[in-house]
């Protein structure tokens, strides 16, 4: 028997924790405990002692178990504890295969039947001598296969040789997809060979790229210098600056840099402000608009130009390079036509600068784009002749190669019968797997003989007894198929199981293990965490049924079972109390709490307001008011979700609801803070931080240091015991006082 749980070190949430301060293990242990308190965790830990070994991703962690009448375990030191069986979410995962169906047999050792035994005894001694001509006949195989496909890449190596096959590739496979059609019109006669070795080897000639000349689309920007110059702008005369365009460019750049001053940033002297508005109306909105317009338009037509791109001539067949370099020489006076197009436009905005008062004629008729068309059509006229002839020589290529690979393929066929080395090697094949087939059939029997000895009938039996006596399952039957158990629901395998169905044969089959052949005259200790998983209530009373018939003072050696159902707590506690009161052993059963802290866990003696009382409700109430008084020794997530669930036992018991607010409608004000001042008020405070404190989508709230979160709660705290004490005096008095 195990005694305590003398220390756990960083292993998972608990980071320094033991049993109680020492407090030992009884036969029976309970274990009560909220969500993510750890539960889990510590259920690992014995089975990491079941198992002899640390659970993944636990590897840092460390603990030390204290044992009656035997050594400690140490975490560094494990060794399976045969008579301990733990039943946890990491059990389900590796025993019970959801997907297929099917958990592995539980062997119940029944009656001899010697026929069988001396059956089983002729069938296993017969299976390795099968197997020994298996292999034999194999080896037979794989040494055909293997000088047939020695053959086969030999033909490869020796074409490849030739080096006429550039990056591609001919191996055996390539080979033997040919060796079908080979006829004798592929043999070739030493010149024939040698003349297509010298084509396949001769060196292609690439294709060359088409010709590319584009004249810019000028459209839209004719259209833009035509608007500005047919756009006249009026301004005041000042002489001086209509006569020195240099004068008049420095003038407007200082205007700008002496915005807003009052002294000139050049010569410090005061500006005068009616030179200023002077000078302000000279250069007007509508003549900086156009100017700027004149500036974007002259930078537009510099930057169009005529695109070309024409493959060297060296790349041409000599015979076409003929004058393409006199083509070539014919793209210059395009060139020096579209600049003269740009020169024209970008003088005429610029004469447009000088003269912004006036309306300029311009036509963009006048201002015609060289057409590169006939041009282009000669390059690609030459260009597409080179690259037929190129396509025409790859082809010529190809086929001296392919007439090569046949040759050597069809001389290969007269050398070596490959149709009947095939037929051998399917021979051997189809004799190994007859042999397989037998061996597959004589182990199956050797299953089957040992599944009847081994009575995994009684087993299945067993296991749909525990299914239909303690859940009700009559729908779902375990039937033993080809080695394994199934999950039938009408005669066919049970797919889409729910979670509580799930639960409740995960759970059946952990009972049913418990009179497997290995725990034969050994009494278990036997490990449950959270057992009603997804049960409904009804189910809970079943588990505890199983468990009070099953694991038992008479048939465990010790017993631990944790959970975050009240109820089932509860229900466990009073029937490991009994043993207390009935029996007069006080040191039959032990409680605790496994209490967390932020992101630390400990295991506590059961306060007494749990040990005594039936009311969860009133043990949140104590430690709300803990939290309350004492923040430092609180977590705050959990005080948080401590509140909503008193307020919804009271709110489904006082008002029979089951909401705070539904559809837009309020039902805490009228309620629960009836007559209280201020109720809209605080009850979208109450809303507010039961919704946004206790749900993940505000764990950042949730985390925040208690001294941060502290006057929240005791304003909430407040508001919650004054509509109480005001509406429901007795209740305030029995439970918040």
């Amino acid at each position: 028997m195990f005694k305590n749980i003398k220390s756990i070190k960083n292993f998972g949430i608990f980071k320094d924790a033991k049993t109680n301060a020492g407090q030992p293990f009884y036969q029976f242990n309970l274990f009560y405990g909220f969500n993510y308190s750890g539960k889990t965790t510590l259920s690992r830990i014995f089975r990491a002692l079941q198992l002899g070994e640390t659970p993944e991703g636990y590897e840092t962690g460390s603990f030390v178990i204290d044992q009656h009448e035997s050594i400690s375990i140490k975490s560094n030191e494990l060794q399976k504890v045969e008579n301990l069986r733990v039943f946890n979410s990491d059990y389900i995962a590796k025993n019970v295969n959801f997907d297929e169906s099917s958990v592995s047999p539980v062997l119940i050792v029944g009656e001899r039947n010697i026929d069988l035994e001396n059956e089983i005894q002729e069938l296993e001694a017969a299976i390795p001598n099968k197997e020994q001509e298996r292999i034999k006949i194999l080896e037979s195989k794989n040494n055909k296969e293997k000088e047939k496909n020695s053959r086969l890449s030999a033909v490869g190596r020796n074409v490849t040789d030739l080096n006429i096959l550039g990056r591609s590739t001919f191996n055996a496979a390539s080979v033997k997809s040919m060796l079908g059609g080979a006829i004798a019109e592929h043999k070739l006669t030493p010149e024939q060979l040698s003349a297509f070795t010298d084509t396949a080897k001769a060196t292609a000639v690439a294709s060359a790229p088409k010709t590319v000349i584009t004249v810019p689309d000028m459209t839209i920007l004719l259209n833009e210098v035509a608007d500005i110059l047919h756009t006249s702008v009026t301004q005041i005369t000042i002489a001086e600056l209509d006569a020195d365009k240099k004068l008049r460019d420095w003038v407007e750049e200082g205007i700008e840099h002496n915005e807003g001053h009052t002294t000139c940033q050049f010569c410090q002297s005061p500006i005068n402000p009616a030179r200023l508005d002077e000078l302000n109306t000279y250069f007007s909105k509508a003549y900086k608009e156009l100017s700027q317009r004149i500036d974007s338009a002259i930078a537009s037509v510099k930057a169009k130009s005529l695109i070309s791109g024409i493959p060297k001539t060296s790349q041409l067949y000599p015979d076409l390079q003929a004058g393409f370099d006199d083509l070539r020489n014919e793209v210059e006076p395009l060139n020096l036509s579209f600049d003269a197009v740009k020169l024209s436009l970008i003088n005429l905005l610029t004469d447009k600068k000088e003269h912004m008062a006036e309306d300029v004629p311009f036509s963009a008729s006048d201002y015609t784009l060289p057409d590169a068309t006939e041009l282009l059509e000669k390059f690609n006229a030459q260009i597409a002749a080179h690259n037929k002839r190129a396509s025409n020589h790859s082809t010529e290529q190809r086929q001296a190669i392919e007439a090569i690979k046949r040759h050597y393929v069809y001389q290969e066929s007269q050398d070596y019968d490959h149709s009947n080395a095939a037929l051998d090697i399917k021979a051997f094949k189809d004799t190994a797997q007859t042999l397989q087939d037998n061996i597959i059939a004589m182990n199956t029997r050797v299953d089957i003989i040992k599944s009847e000895l081994n009575n995994t009938k009684q087993g299945a039996q067993s296991l749909n007894n525990n299914l239909r006596q303690y859940f009700g399952k009559t729908d779902i039957e375990i039937k033993p198929i080809a080695g394994t158990y199934k999950f039938m629901r009408e005669d066919r395998e049970a797919k889409h199981l729910s979670d509580g169905e799930r639960t409740a044969i995960a759970f059946a089959y952990f009972i049913t293990q418990l009179e497997d052949e290995a725990l034969k005259d050994i009494k278990p200790i036997v490990y449950l965490d959270d057992p009603i998983s997804s049960l409904d209530s009804n189910h809970i009373y079943n588990v505890l049924g199983i468990i009070k018939n099953k694991l038992n003072h008479d048939h465990v050696e010790q017993l631990f079972i944790s959970t975050h159902n009240f109820e089932f707590f509860n229900l466990v506690k009073m029937w490991m109390s009994y043993y207390r009161a009935t029996k007069g052993n006080q040191k039959r059963s032990q409680y605790f709490l496994i209490n967390r802290n932020g992101d630390y866990s400990q295991i506590d003696q059961l306060p007494d307001i749990l040990k005594n009382h039936r009311s969860e409700y009133a043990y949140l109430i104590s430690k709300v008011k803990e939290a309350v008084t004492q923040p430092q020794n609180c977590d705050a997530i959990a005080v948080q979700s401590y509140v909503r669930k008193i307020m919804e036992v009271y709110f489904s018991f006082r008002f029979n609801l089951t909401d705070f607010r539904r559809q837009g409608i309020d039902h805490i004000a009228p309620n629960f803070l009836k007559g209280i001042d201020d109720a809209e008020v605080k009850a979208n405070a109450l809303y507010e931080y039961m919704n946004e404190k206790c749900h993940a989508k505000s764990m950042e709230l949730g985390t925040q240091l208690p001294q941060a979160v502290q006057p929240q709660l005791v304003a909430i705290w407040n508001i919650i015991c004054a509509a109480i004490e005001m509406n429901d005096k007795p209740h305030y008095d029995a439970y918040f006082a």
